[in-house]
């Protein structure tokens, strides 16, 4: 009998939880880009009703870049709003059904441009209203060996798990990101002055030949 709920249990998670889990990390949306200065991006990402939202980004590069952040909702409402920060933490914890519209403004800097990089995790507020209607349906056993609330204490402790591991990947693909931005910068920087260099000593040359040449005039 307990094997017999053991497979219930097991197929209804594949029919059910795999799907749901599938289209909820198919909506995260992370990306790293260039803002160009004096200029403003938006992007666009459509969210179901009811969804908790957890929005996250980091200018990328030296610690004075700041940019403005503005996160509008499908009905127009500016859900969080920042005033020139280089790093922004936020949490939406029931949505709309809609697009919700995020901007980056960098029109207030007229020289540098900003190396942006965000996260955008969404996550079913659906998930307890689904696993109470499982544990309803399986607990109608009572010979039922299998403990239905350590199973779901350990699923939630992995998908916290899970979570937490993606958050750290992440930041650690920022941080790969900035340095790989700061090398180039600092390329840049070598290569301009090693060019400088060189331009200085070739014309610090010429010029020492010169004056020993007019020191011993042809006879």
């Amino acid at each position: 009998m307990a094997r017999t709920c053991w497979l219930a249990l097991v197929t209804f998670l594949a029919t059910n939880a795999a799907p749901a889990l599938s289209s909820a990390a198919s909506e995260d949306m992370e990306f790293t880009f260039l803002l160009p200065a004096g200029s403003k991006e938006c992007f666009f990402q459509t969210i179901d009703k009811d969804n908790k939202l957890e929005f996250e980004y980091r200018v990328i590069g030296q610690s004075n870049l700041d940019v403005s952040f503005t996160m509008i909702s499908p009905s127009g409402h500016r859900e969080f709003e920042d005033r020139r920060k280089s790093h922004a933490i936020h949490t939406l914890e029931s949505t709309v059904q809609g697009d919700y519209q995020l901007c980056f403004d960098n029109s207030f800097s007229k020289i540098k441009e900003k190396m942006l990089f965000f996260t955008l995790l969404i996550s079913s507020l659906n998930n307890t209203t689904e696993e109470t209607d499982l544990a309803a349906d399986i607990a109608t056993n009572d010979t039922f060996e299998f403990k239905l609330q350590d199973f779901k204490a350990r699923l939630d402790k992995l998908h916290q798990q899970i979570q937490r591991g993606r958050v750290i990947q992440l930041m650690l693909r920022t941080f790969d990101t900035r340095d790989q931005h700061l090398q180039d910068n600092n390329l840049w920087r070598v290569s301009f002055w090693s060019c400088v260099s060189m331009v200085l000593v070739l014309v610090v040359a010429v010029s020492q030949v010169r004056i020993l040449e007019s020191l011993f005039p042809e006879s």
